[in-house]
């Protein structure tokens, strides 16, 4: 037998900022957290080589400049990795199909 005097709890106003959510707005898998970090820190390093690079004589220069090449070599392959942590996420979710080309 139901106790029909249980209910849920009735939300009044459905545009109420303390109206509870059932997920989190945004969802970020381990690997894509990983790669994320990564690209950070990478972004820093490029951040000084390239301040690094303003005050540099010749010498210095063209070191830093390949230096710098590598590290915008190193950002795409992170990048390339992301966007597969992404579309695996998406499989994983169900929200793409299992045979999906993933780059």
């Amino acid at each position: 037998m139901v106790d029909e005097n249980r209910h849920l709890p009735v939300i009044e106003d459905g545009l109420d900022d303390k109206a509870p959510a059932c997920l989190p707005t945004n969802y970020v898998s381990n690997e894509e957290a990983s790669l994320l970090a990564s690209m950070r820190r990478l972004r820093e390093k490029s951040m000084v080589v390239r301040r690094d690079l303003k005050d540099a004589d010749p010498e210095d220069r063209t070191r830093l400049e390949a230096e710098l090449e590598e590290l915008r070599e190193e950002w795409r392959t992170l990048a390339e990795g992301r966007e597969r942590a992404y579309v695996n996420k998406m499989i994983a979710l169900g929200h793409l199909p299992p045979d999906h080309p993933n780059k």
